[in-house]
């Protein structure tokens, strides 16, 4: 991986304290029942436009990380969580989360209010 890459956040960094819901039981319900995107990155790849427009069925991408490398977990697009893949009863893939991330490693604009 070349350092121009974004590799995922250092796992001794600071770890997210949960965050408090509003005193307002109905509020707390409400911000509770608000739909976010999950997403988990397993690795990257870069390649040139000519092969990424050629890329089919069948075609095989390395990835930059190893197949037990860990998986980072975003909320929103913004680093969450770091965890392991895990392969569950019924061939499906999971994530066991090991470590929640402190906002020091969301981008600027994204840590300070606005």
């Amino acid at each position: 991986m070349s350092a121009t890459e974004n590799p995922l956040p250092d796992l001794d960094g600071p770890v997210a304290e949960p965050a408090a819901l509003p005193a307002d039981p109905e509020l707390a319900s409400m911000l509770r029942s608000v739909p976010v995107r999950v997403g988990a990155e397993l690795g990257r790849a870069r390649m040139p436009l000519a092969q990424a427009v050629d890329l089919g069925p069948g075609i095989v991408i390395e990835l930059d990380r190893d197949a037990d490398a860990p998986v980072e977990l975003t909320v929103n697009g913004q680093p969450f969580a770091i965890g392991q893949l895990l392969l569950v009863d019924g061939g499906e893939w999971a994530i066991r989360i090991e470590k929640l991330l402190g906002t020091a490693v969301l981008p600027a604009s994204a840590a300070t209010p606005s």
